[in-house]
């Protein structure tokens, strides 16, 4: 294993270029981690790709533990994990890139698809590495806790990286101040916060596929589907979701399992989907910058009338840390 180059600090917008499979082997211990980052086999086939930086993640929420702190990470452009390696994990998550395995380049460089790789055995070892261990599955989710340091609840440097970095207004930064005030001090509920009546309840049985147009309920429709802790059979409506309520949107797919965060075990879903642009940027986290899908119960939507179905109200959503059940 080679030490890392220096700190890039690539910022957001730059365009960069995916280290060979050589090059990326070469920076990794015997568990394909480098400062504790896990390299994942899928990962592998963007090798030779050119794409943005879509953010940096100096800081990121980690299911259970709240924001830590991370080093010289970065995520870029829609590169998610499509859980090939993973038996089919559908929580599509960014993958975290350390700056060792990219290369900036210059801004009018086009951009392309990887290249073929030139060096197979290098390849070979990189899509060989472990996604299982001790009857837990083994990603970048699960192992982000050790992949990660601690962050005091009272440390703004991170917020004020962002704000300079242009990722984080000034006007976002004083509303996260003002939230972590009213709910450390006052002990407020995050805005949006619903539960329902006990009993048993109904997650629904539209059978919702992929591309069809759904309405999301109003916030009284769907407390019926909540228990006193605003989980619908363990599927909790998190705050942030209420940016979404009464709008329209397109399924992005049905949610048939994901892997948890907590312990690294495979759980399956059932009447369950994710929506077309709606997803998480972190707002009541802190910005944390995952950027994950929000699941959705089908007995929350409603499908769209056929002839006004393409008519979208398109929200980019802000989700509070992830770990579902």
């Amino acid at each position: 294993m080679t030490n890392p180059d220096k700190p890039l600090h690539l910022l957001h917008g730059q365009l960069v270029e995916v280290r060979s499979s050589r090059e990326i082997a070469a920076t990794l211990d015997a568990d394909g981690k480098l400062d504790g980052v896990l390299f994942m086999p899928e990962m592998a086939r963007y090798c030779g790709s050119r794409i943005r930086v879509s953010r940096r993640a100096d800081k990121t929420c980690v299911a259970g533990h709240g924001l830590r702190s991370m080093k010289s990470t970065v995520f870029l452009q829609d590169m998610r994990c499509d859980g090939g390696f993973h038996d089919g994990c559908q929580r599509n998550c960014l993958f975290f890139w350390k700056e060792a395995w990219l290369k900036p380049l210059e801004a009018d460089v086009e951009p392309l698809q990887a290249e073929a790789p030139l060096d197979s055995t290098a390849l070979t070892w990189l899509n060989q590495l472990p996604t299982r261990r001790d009857g837990r599955y083994f990603c970048q989710s699960t192992e982000l806790y050790t992949a990660t340091r601690e962050l005091s609840r009272w440390d703004i440097t991170p917020f004020i990286r962002e704000i300079l970095h242009g990722e984080l207004s000034l006007h976002e930064f004083l509303k996260i101040i003002l939230r972590t005030v009213q709910h450390r001090f006052f002990g407020w509920e995050e805005p949006g916060y619903l539960v329902g009546p006990q009993g048993k309840k109904n997650k629904g049985d539209l059978n919702l596929q992929a591309g069809e147009w759904v309405d999301v309920k109003s916030p009284e429709e769907i407390r019926e589907f909540l228990d006193s802790k605003g989980s619908n059979c363990g599927l909790f409506f998190k705050p942030t979701m209420s940016d979404a309520l009464g709008g329209r949107y397109q399924v992005e797919f049905p949610v048939k399992k994901i892997i948890l965060e907590q312990n690294g075990k495979m759980v399956n879903l059932t009447n369950t989907v994710a929506l077309k642009g709606v997803i998480c940027q972190g707002v009541c986290v802190n910005n944390c910058p995952r950027s994950e899908y929000l699941y959705w119960r089908e007995s929350w939507l409603r499908r769209a009338d056929a002839a006004v179905a393409g008519t979208e109200h398109p929200v980019v959503m802000r989700q509070t840390e992830g770990g579902e059940v």
